[in-house]
């Protein structure tokens, strides 16, 4: 009876055990030297807080977690919106200076997030330029005769970040939206589909999983930002573990407070494979 050859061997058939090569090694290396700074976290959680983590548990981490996720639920919202919107522009309509619109919308990544935050406050504060133009036009002498938005608060925070972080989503959603098949569009619009209807019940859905990733990879970025927060005067998780760390001198209590954000940040990861 003949051999059979390994081109024979049926499609189900289990696949030979290979050693690890080089690459394997490398990447097992990586990941250790990755997963270092969380097992010294861990290890510094269990250390001697000072009697601080009941402080910590009743008076910092609820308004710290409170004011992080509602920061995380504005930028995941106004990322959504400016970042979808314009990259179905610019690959389905025709405008003029649309292809610098293309690019241009990506620009907004090599700013820095306190670097805005820095720039934002002194333009928006009191004696820059734009109130300072507005009390010119209107007549109004003391920022008591007028309403302007505080650019130092959570909302702020909100606005601030979600300009600098839109492009994570706008670069998947244009990418997204122009692998989409003409023959679909076309097909909804031979059923009636408008503009707005063709963006909400067939781009929109088809590219969720693009945009998906996208939010959870600008809601990583909002969580791990310190400079623009602290400036803000906004207490997030993030501003809290540094605060506990060098203003209350709890080493412990600020790993202690970086487990909270680890699970935070587990749970995104687990959102984008899911996604």
């Amino acid at each position: 009876m003949p051999k059979r050859d390994k081109e024979d061997a049926p499609a189900n058939a289990r696949p030979q055990t290979r050693r690890p090569g080089g690459w394997s090694i490398v990447v097992a290396l990586i990941l250790a030297l990755a997963l270092v700074p969380l097992l010294a976290i861990g290890w510094r959680a269990t250390g001697d807080s000072t009697g601080m983590w009941p402080h910590i548990l009743a008076n910092v981490l609820p308004a710290s977690t409170l004011t992080t996720v509602t920061l995380l639920a504005g930028v995941g919202v106004m990322t959504l919106v400016i970042g979808t919107v314009p990259a179905w522009l610019v690959c389905r309509y025709d405008f003029p200076l649309r292809r610098i619109y293309d690019w241009a919308l990506v620009l907004p990544l090599a700013i820095p997030t306190y670097i805005a935050a820095y720039t934002w406050g002194e333009f928006a504060d009191y004696t820059g330029p734009l109130q300072s133009a507005l009390r010119e036009l209107a007549g109004f002498q003391t920022s008591r005769e007028y309403w302007f938005p505080d650019i130092r608060s959570t909302g702020g925070a909100i606005f601030l970040i979600s300009l600098v972080l839109f492009p994570y989503v706008y670069l998947p959603a244009r990418l997204s939206f122009r692998h989409q098949g003409l023959a679909l569009l076309d097909a909804a619009r031979l059923l009636g589909a408008g503009p707005v209807r063709l963006f909400f019940r067939v781009g929109l859905p088809a590219a969720r999983p693009a945009i998906a990733v996208g939010i959870i990879l600008a809601l990583m970025e909002t969580l791990n930002d310190i400079g623009a927060v602290e400036y803000l005067g906004v207490r997030t998780l993030t501003f809290s573990i540094f605060d506990t760390w060098l203003n209350r001198s709890s080493l412990a209590g600020a790993a202690q407070l970086s487990l909270v954000l680890l699970v935070i940040v587990f749970a995104f990861v687990i959102l984008e494979k899911h996604f």
